[in-house]
């Protein structure tokens, strides 16, 4: 009460820096603990993938970084375009993978450049299995959903084997797909059907969103022809 008009103005101003300031403070912690998160479950995932090239010795893989240097508009989700090829060891066949998982295989090799077919490509096959289960099944690239969502199959499907949106099935892949080292990650089964023969399910295969934005992929080259050099 003793304060001046003048004074409770100030006081009032000073205390609504500070409570814009506490504001501001709150909202740059809960972007810190946001990226916090992101970059813990990233660590991980690289971790899971290392784990993953060096788990065979017999199938072990020599990882090579290579930047992506064409993607057309027309064929967005067909194939992409390195700047990579023999003079690195690249050769056709081969796996590419990036922190996500699975990107795909090499489909044709130059000396310096490389095109690679995507798994969403109809034509994309390989051996796949659900994280928790051994029994092989096989993914097939399904192009993508409206509004550009990447999708693929997942067939030969054990009748025993459930999925719903509150439990999916993690799919991965298999030792059996020579060009990959298991365990993977291709994508997330989020339910199944009967197949036409009534033996296998069938269903549909969500892709990591971030395949349509990638910048930089990893080709897997057998360790083996690295020793050999």
């Amino acid at each position: 009460m003793s304060d001046s008009k003048k004074t409770l103005i100030e006081k009032a101003k000073t205390n609504s820096r500070i409570e814009s300031d506490l504001s501001l403070q709150k909202d740059r912690f809960k972007t810190l603990e946001r990226e916090e998160r992101r970059l813990r479950d990233l660590k991980e995932r690289i971790a899971g993938l290392k784990n993953a090239l060096s788990m065979d010795a017999e199938n072990s893989f020599k990882p090579v970084v290579s930047r992506i240097s064409l993607r057309t508009l027309n064929g967005w989700w067909q194939g992409i375009r390195l700047r990579k090829g023999r003079d690195v060891g690249f050769e056709k066949g081969m796996g590419v993978i990036f922190k996500g998982g699975v990107v795909g295989r090499i489909s044709e090799v130059g000396r310096k450049s490389s095109e690679v077919q995507l798994l969403t490509h109809p034509n994309f096959r390989i051996a796949a299995r659900f994280v928790g289960d051994d029994r092989p099944v096989t993914f097939q690239g399904n192009g993508i959903l409206p509004g550009g969502k990447a999708q693929g199959l997942v067939m030969d499907v054990p009748q025993d084997l459930f999925a719903s949106r509150e439990k999916p099935l993690t799919l991965t892949t298999s030792s059996l797909g020579a060009n990959f080292p298991e365990g993977i990650p291709i994508g997330k089964v989020f339910g199944l059907e009967g197949g036409e023969d009534g033996l296998f399910k069938i269903g549909q295969v969500a892709l990591n969103e971030e395949l349509g934005s990638i910048l930089e992929v990893t080709v897997l080259t057998p360790a083996s022809e690295f020793q050999s050099q």
